[in-house]
């Protein structure tokens, strides 16, 4: 069973978003093991760039080994919806559509 508590800001190592052409809006996180403190998962969100719906997740631990949904992954779900991260996802958004721009007036 997956715990729904929210965890300290501590458990999220480090956090990116970032475009990728070919796949859309990249949330990546590694997140520390709730069970092993000296363990980090590298947890990553793809973000379709028009509608902001997930169409990718994965993660390193055991259950994303196997395709399964983890905990690490709900957090980070979880920080997709804090302020700070919709910021960086819409900054991310716009940078992807000035490139989408640029490409499309190179003819």
């Amino acid at each position: 069973m997956i715990s729904t508590q929210i965890p300290s800001k501590s458990m999220i190592k480090r956090i990116d978003v970032f475009y990728t052409l070919g796949q859309g809006i990249v949330i990546s996180a590694d997140v520390q093991s709730r069970t092993r403190r000296d363990v980090t998962h590298y947890s990553r969100i793809v973000l379709d760039p028009l509608t902001m719906k997930i169409v990718k997740e994965s993660c390193s631990c055991e259950a994303g080994a196997f395709h399964r949904k983890c905990w690490h992954l709900k957090v980070l779900e979880q920080l997709i919806s804090s302020e700070e991260i919709k910021e960086k996802i819409e900054k991310a958004g716009q940078e992807m559509m000035q490139i989408e721009e640029d490409i499309a007036s190179w003819g």
